[in-house]
């Protein structure tokens, strides 16, 4: 890539990582600057925002014909995403021979859920993910780990405390992937929430002695930074968990008021209503990220609103 494309790139990285319209059509106006360079990255990040329908209506088909491209322009992490879709661990295959291989209906397909309690509704959902997928995930967020923050009850916003000691890695508009769009309508299919009620995805670290301590995952209205965001974005209803490795020891969730605690095999999710059916937050729903006591935990987590996700 010349200084030029490096240069656009840069500035577009920085507008995706706003929070206003305005840097956002700033960012998709980099985008396409640098995809008429043959920029690869800047190609695959316009078909990430595609998929999610971002300032635009979603087309996934389109979406991976991007990815195609960026991949036959070189960018790296298109042709593994490509790889990933067409369940071809082959490196030698080219963009074009998977492109042919990818169905996006069974990437989206709902996996069936088994109930494990009644009340408050906790659900399992075996394999939701593919070893492959839990892998791919992992290593997209390795390098962007950071202390995970908890809410300001004070105030709208976030702070770390010493009761979360685990990292985490977000995903919002600068790290939306064709692959995180379908692997998050999965979850959306699977548990019967509408994909564009789901909030932006994380993945989450825990070494050894790390922990999230007990707490609840809806807002409570009578916490002022909470009932600010519950006016602005509504509830979050329900949390989706995906284990993501095996190789450790501990690390369970625990529901303490339950008396109950799980741990899944890689690609299982957890998943858990935050809230009843008249969106009375459920107090019994308090639960803790316990600490590995040998190797380390990765999780996806992904919260689901009662409303369209901002």
């Amino acid at each position: 890539m010349d200084a030029s494309r490096d240069d656009i790139m840069a500035n577009a990285r920085r507008a995706l990582d706003g929070s206003s319209d305005a840097s956002l059509l700033e960012a998709i106006a980099q985008l396409e600057h640098a995809a008429a360079l043959g920029c690869g990255e800047a190609v695959a990040r316009q078909a990430g925002l595609l998929a999610a329908g971002v300032h635009q209506r979603p087309d996934w088909d389109r979406s991976v014909d991007l990815l195609q491209r960026a991949a036959e322009l070189g960018y790296a992490p298109a042709l593994t995403e490509l790889r990933l879709m067409a369940g071809d661990a082959e490196p030698g295959a080219a963009p074009a021979a998977l492109r042919s291989r990818i169905d996006i209906r069974e990437l989206v397909r709902p996996r069936p859920a088994q109930t494990a309690k009644s009340a408050p509704r906790i659900r399992i959902v075996p394999a939701l993910f593919s070893a492959p997928e839990c892998r791919w995930l992992i290593s997209r967020a390795q390098s962007r780990l950071a202390p995970a923050a908890v809410y300001d009850n004070a105030m709208a916003g976030a702070v770390v405390i010493d009761e979360r000691s685990n990292s985490e890695a977000a995903f919002g508009l600068a790290h939306l992937d064709v692959m995180l769009i379908f692997l998050r309508t999965r979850i959306a299919h699977s548990i019967g929430a509408p994909s564009h009620h789901l909030e932006q995805a994380s993945v989450l670290h825990y070494a050894v002695g790390q922990q999230f301590a007990p707490h609840f995952d809806y807002l409570d209205p009578a916490m002022p930074g909470q009932a600010v965001d519950l006016a602005r974005r509504g509830q979050r209803v329900a949390t989706a968990l995906v284990y993501l490795n095996d190789g450790y020891d501990g690390g369970e969730t625990d529901f303490p008021r339950l008396g109950w605690r799980y741990r899944g095999a890689p690609g299982d999710a957890l998943v858990f209503d935050n809230v009843d059916r008249t969106l009375t937050p459920d107090p019994r729903t308090y639960h803790a990220g316990l600490a590995p006591t040998r190797g380390e935990k990765w999780l996806l987590s992904q919260w689901v609103r009662d409303r369209p996700a901002a």
